[in-house]
This record gives structure tokens, sequence and C-alpha cells, in this order.
């Protein structure tokens, strides 16, 4: 009798640690899935680290490329300003106020110039069809850039989520459906910006003593903090807007990574206007 009673004491104990068990596991799985990735989404830590599209709930994805690039270029503008002869850039840029096309200085200068201005156009062409659902409003920064270039769409850059889902005309605003979508548009912008080559003297210029123009460029960059900052805001400018060709494909269907790659690559030969032609090429969103 003893044994039996010892027996189902033992059972006993077994079964309340069995209960026991089965209410820690009911517990410990919600715990579990509370702290790992449902499926189709991502942890803010790991859309930070991630190279892909994917946008995370309620995280921010920071881009150190487009970070780094915006405190350098505030940090040479600095430089290059405090470092000038007084009133150096001013009397430059008061030159452009009064002809902007033939301001009376270096062609290579009036060009790039002339090409900054164009600049956030193509940008909003390749960052507006994904602007939905990013952290931060694109169109104030691309409306400051008109004026203040990478200073003003840098902040946005560092923070912007990669979207590559294919996107509708429907699903757009109606600025960027109706005309940052319009090939007619496109094809003005593309045509501007290749003029410019032309209207400012840079193509007499470099093909009749491109010496002397060189030359000249070269005394402006060092004279003038406005030349020099100009310039290096065009390369960030048209590098960022080339890095956005090969997402900007793939939203369009194109799933040849190499090929987009060169297509991007292409773009930089002439900056500005190489962008601007790709938008006017690129295949166009479907309407529904």
């Amino acid at each position: 009798m003893a044994d039996v009673g010892f027996h189902g004491a033992e059972l006993a104990d077994k079964s309340a640690l069995t209960d026991a068990r089965g209410t820690l596991l009911r517990f410990e799985t919600p715990a579990k899935h509370a702290f790992s990735e449902l499926p189709g989404q991502i942890s803010p830590l790991r859309a930070a680290a991630s190279d892909g599209g994917e946008e995370a709930d309620g995280g921010w994805r920071f881009n150190p490329p487009f970070a780094l690039a915006w405190v350098g270029f505030l940090a040479f503008a600095y430089a290059r300003t405090v470092g000038e002869a007084p009133g150096a850039s001013q009397e430059v840029l008061n030159q452009f106020l009064m002809d902007p096309i033939h301001p009376g200085v270096n062609e290579i200068f009036a060009v790039v110039f002339n090409l900054l201005g164009l600049a956030p156009v193509v940008l909003a062409s390749l960052i507006m069809p994904s602007a939905r659902g990013q952290k931060l409003p694109a169109t104030p920064f691309l409306a400051l850039s008109a004026a203040a270039g990478y200073t003003a769409v840098g902040p946005y850059m560092a923070f912007r989520q990669p979207a590559v889902d294919v996107a509708v005309k429907s699903d757009l605003g109606w600025f960027t459906a109706n005309v940052l979508e319009n090939k007619a548009f496109n094809w003005l912008v593309a045509g501007s910006a290749f003029s410019t080559l032309f209207v400012t003297g840079f193509a007499q210029a470099v093909l009749t003593d491109p010496g002397q123009a060189v030359h000249g460029y070269i005394d402006l960059l060092s004279d003038t903090a406005i030349a020099s900052a100009s310039s290096l805001d065009l390369v960030i400018l048209s590098v960022t807007a080339a890095s956005l060709v090969p997402e900007d494909l793939e939203r369009r269907g194109m799933q040849d990574t190499g090929k987009a790659n060169v297509i991007a690559a292409s773009t930089l030969l002439l900056p500005v206007v190489g962008g601007a032609i790709y938008c006017a090429l690129r295949p166009s969103l479907p309407e529904e």
C-alpha cells in the first residue's frame, strides 16, 4: 500500500510538472513572437543594415554615404567661403543675376551654374515616384534644392528608404503623374539642359581653345567660393541622381541589374543632361 501511495505521489508530481511546463510554454510562445519578425516585416535594425528596399514599420533607415556627402560639402563650402577675398563670390553672382546665360565669366563655370538650376528637376523626376511612404516629405527638400542644391536635399537622401515596388500613375500625386512622368515635359527639360552647352558658349570655348577655357576655370575655382562650391554641388547632385537610376528602372520592371548600372553610369558622362535624357527615355509607369 505504501508502494502504491509512493507511485501515486510520483505520478501526481510528474503531472503537475507537465502542467507547469505547458503553462510556461503557453506564456513563452507569445513572448518569442513579440520579439521575432512577423512574415513580411523587417526590424528597424535590419532595415538600417540591409541593402534591400524593404521599409521598416516605424523605423528609420540611415544612409551614411549621402549624409557624409552632405557634411563634407557644407564643410568644404564653409572653408572656401572664409578663405576667399571679400566680395569675390558676390561679384560673380551679380554677373549671373544680370545675365544668367552670358554672365561674362568663364564658359565652363557658366554651364555648371546653369545646369545647377535644372538638376533639382531631374532629381524630382527620380525621387517623387517613390516619395509616398517615406519618413520625410520630399517636396520641401526638392523645392529648396532649386536654390540651395545638395545643402537642401542632402538630409532627405540621408533618411530616404529605397522603394522598388512597381508603381502605377494612379497612386502618384497630380504633379508627379502629369508633369514629372510626362514625356513632353521630360524632353523639354532634356532639351533645355542640352542647349545650355551651346547658348552659354561652353561648346565653342572648349572646341576652339580648350586650354584657355580650362585654365580660366581653374583660376575661377581657386579665386572664388561660388565656383568651387557650385562645381562640387553639381558633381554630388549628378552622382545622387545616377544612384537612383537602377532603383527607378527596377520599379519600372527592369530586372537586369547589370544593364541598369550601365545606364546609371552613362548618365554621368554629361551631368544633368544625361539624367534628363534618361528620364525622357525611361519606360513609362503603368496607368493602373
